[in-house]
């Protein structure tokens, strides 16, 4: 028995999306056609894939189990089609991402890319949610990789974390009356939601710092004269979490989705699309800590050969 590749690429689109009609649209074909192909995968190795008739579209076991194969298997063909036709030379990548998704998950994603197709040059913009969606409308951007995706702009949300309150580990300064605040300026989704919380809650703050870089908010609340919220795998080891036993409310937590323009299954955007899609996907199924700081390494390269790692 052999895999389909046609069937694999629809059955990971379905999973991501958790939507037939969805990974209609993400592919060009009818609906009826996606569902046929899941069928005969499902025929091919004589199990379910997915839990039918219940609100939300599930994996079973042995649907989780096939994914973590295909997303590998796809990364695999994709990447042999493209060396093989020589589709990369010359050609730019365009990403628009955070200034923190950027510092955060990038590296282990264009690590992959680099060392698999060198020629491959990818440019990255970073910048608020907003302005990077608008840019992707416009056509200036292959993938966007970030928050608050519009509803008119066709996305596959990849990793959801809490927002979480945090200062350096031996300050004080967060059982000041009035708590100082190190956010990023203003537009930043995450400054939106702090502010909302303490507001809702009627906790008084001032905002001591304020800036667009993720090292800047870092290094001012290394001084401990600041209270910030950040992501746990955006964190710095030598800062603690706070809670609402330190009277800080819960934030909620932050949606990264990603959004790419995939003319073609060899084309360069696919590519990059397929490793970030594995390197999200690894994230969500490996432990983390915070309070231990540990968080998975080049999790990405593990989608390709050990050759290109």
């Amino acid at each position: 028995m052999n895999l389909d590749m046609n069937q694999l690429r629809a059955f990971v689109t379905v999973a991501e999306l958790k939507s037939f009609s969805r990974a209609s649209h993400r592919l060009c074909r009818v609906q009826s056609a996606i569902s046929q192909q899941i069928q005969r995968l499902e025929r091919s190795i004589g199990a379910a894939l997915f839990v039918r008739g219940g609100r939300t579209l599930e994996l079973t076991a042995q649907g989780e189990h096939l994914l973590a194969y295909a997303l590998k298997i796809l990364a695999w063909n994709d990447v042999a089609i493209t060396e093989l036709t020589e589709v990369c030379t010359a050609r730019v990548v365009k990403i628009g991402t955070s200034d923190t998704y950027a510092t955060c998950h990038l590296p282990h994603i264009i690590k992959t890319c680099a060392q698999r197709l060198p020629s491959m040059e990818i440019e990255v913009q970073c910048d608020y949610s907003g302005a990077l969606w608008e840019r992707y409308r416009a056509g200036e951007l292959d993938i966007v990789l970030t928050q608050d995706c519009p509803a008119d702009i066709s996305a596959q949300l990849l990793y959801s974390q809490p927002l979480v309150w945090v200062v350096a580990r031996q300050s004080r300064v967060f059982e000041r009356e009035t708590v100082p605040l190190a956010l990023f300026t203003q537009g930043c989704g995450d400054r939106a939601l702090v502010l909302d919380a303490l507001n809702r809650t009627g906790k008084p703050y001032r905002i001591g710092y304020h800036g667009t870089s993720h090292a800047g908010v870092i290094a001012a609340l290394s001084t401990g004269c600041y209270v910030s919220a950040v992501l746990p795998s955006s964190a710095d080891p030598s800062l603690r979490v706070l809670d609402e036993a330190q009277g800080f409310p819960p934030l909620g937590s932050l949606d990264i989705s990603l959004a790419c323009r995939e003319k073609s299954h060899i084309a360069l955007v696919s590519l990059f699309a397929e490793v970030a899609r594995s390197y999200f996907h690894r994230l969500n199924a490996a432990p983390s800590s915070f309070e231990g700081h540990s968080m998975p390494i080049d999790t990405a390269a593990d989608a390709l050969p050990d050759s290109v790692r």
